[in-house]
């Protein structure tokens, strides 16, 4: 017993399956923009942390003027306090002021 094929039933294949085809590869190309997007902006994320992070290292961790210091209650503390500004302090001393070290050299 041979069954009876209906061509006119599947001639329509040929167009169905391409146009399946074309569904699968445009959902494709849209999967594949958004993963390139998520990777652009976490590559912008990193670099503005990146910014960030070498911004905030740059900032001094002791004490930046004499009022941080003064407000110290314990001597040695304080004192130790205004050691730690006076090295890192970019200020040149006044004029008139005794030479650091003895001889010309600074």
């Amino acid at each position: 017993m041979v069954m009876p094929f209906d061509f006119r039933k599947h001639a329509d294949f040929r167009s169905r399956f391409t146009s399946e085809a074309e569904q699968r590869m445009k959902e494709k190309d849209r999967q594949d923009r958004q993963a390139a997007l998520i990777f652009a902006l976490l590559i912008g994320a990193f670099a503005a942390l990146g910014i960030v992070l070498v911004m905030n290292s740059r900032s001094q961790v002791g004490p930046k003027e004499m009022s941080d210091c003064s407000s110290i209650q314990s001597e040695s503390a304080r004192l130790a306090c205004f050691d730690e500004l006076s090295r890192h302090s970019k200020s040149e001393p006044f004029k008139g002021s005794p030479p650091t070290q003895l001889g010309d050299k600074k």
